[in-house]
């Protein structure tokens, strides 16, 4: 009788160190989950901004719009993501670039495509900083 108390005053103890590994392989998860997510987010931004040149090259202020401004949407998504890692520094280039993405937006809907273009290249110039520092390996 007196092991069977103490095996129920363990009962606790158990159950909560249970949940705290199944919390933790459950964020360990989440983590990857959300590097894969920043991943798609930057290939998919890299397939914006060939389409992004080539509708500046075309003239076509409308497309050219509507491939900065999901730039910048994917932007911003990437600037929360850094911001939530404490990575300022990283999320400030992201701020940049959706500014510049923003601007090159606004300049070809306007049919200003050589102030697109400017802030187009700037736009890559401050990613390709920002992959410099390879950030995912912090």
């Amino acid at each position: 009788m007196r092991h069977a108390r103490k095996d129920s005053r363990l009962l606790p103890t158990l159950c909560m160190l249970a949940t705290i590994l199944v919390l933790s392989a459950l964020t360990v998860g989440a983590r990857g989950q959300d590097a894969a997510a920043h991943k798609a987010w930057m290939d998919d931004a890299a397939d914006l901004q060939d389409e992004l040149r080539e509708q500046l090259l075309a003239k076509s202020g409308d497309k050219a719009a509507a491939a900065a401004t999901q730039i910048e949407e994917l932007l911003a998504r990437t600037q929360a993501y850094w911001a939530a890692k404490h990575a300022d520094d990283i999320a400030a280039i992201a701020r940049e670039s959706r500014t510049l993405a923003t601007e090159a937006a606004t300049a070809a809907k306007a049919g200003q495509f050589d102030r697109a273009t400017e802030a187009a290249a700037m736009m890559a110039a401050r990613c390709n900083a920002c992959h410099d520092l390879h950030p995912e390996k912090r």
